[in-house]
């Protein structure tokens, strides 16, 4: 499946259309979501996070510490619908309170660990993302 880059702010950045489940708004809301191979965990927006939960212990995971940041922090477990490949996920992420990257306002990074270890994403130059089988 290709996916082609979105240009923001004269960036090109690929973005996936996600869907996280949303119990405040009984139902789904649309996010954008940046995959980043440098991270290791997915990361989800606080904002993002507080529109669509009131309490998220029931879906705790664990506990992983953000090297870069110096930080100890909850790890949760959540589900998401990604559009453009039509296939649901149950994904860890962590909770960070971040804004703009690179000129956009994603509600969901996705890293390393999490999402990547599903499926083989290749970038062909910045003009679209290509991704390969699901291997879940």
């Amino acid at each position: 499946m290709e996916i082609p880059f979105v240009t923001l702010r004269s960036y090109s950045i690929p973005l996936l259309k996600t869907e996280i489940e949303c119990p405040k708004l009984g139902g789904n809301l649309l996010i954008y979501a940046l995959p980043d191979t440098g991270s290791r965990f997915s990361l989800i927006n606080k904002r993002t996070l507080n529109e669509c939960f009131d309490n998220l212990e029931e879906r705790y995971l664990d506990t992983v510490i953000l090297t870069n940041l110096n930080l100890y922090t909850k790890r949760y477990k959540l589900k998401f619908h990604f559009v453009e490949l039509n296939k649901d996920f149950e994904i860890p992420v962590v909770v960070a309170d971040f804004g703009e990257i690179g000129g956009i306002f994603p509600s969901l990074i996705l890293g390393r660990e999490d999402f990547f270890s599903r499926m083989l994403i290749c970038f062909d130059k910045n003009t679209k993302l290509i991704i390969m089988k699901d291997y879940s």
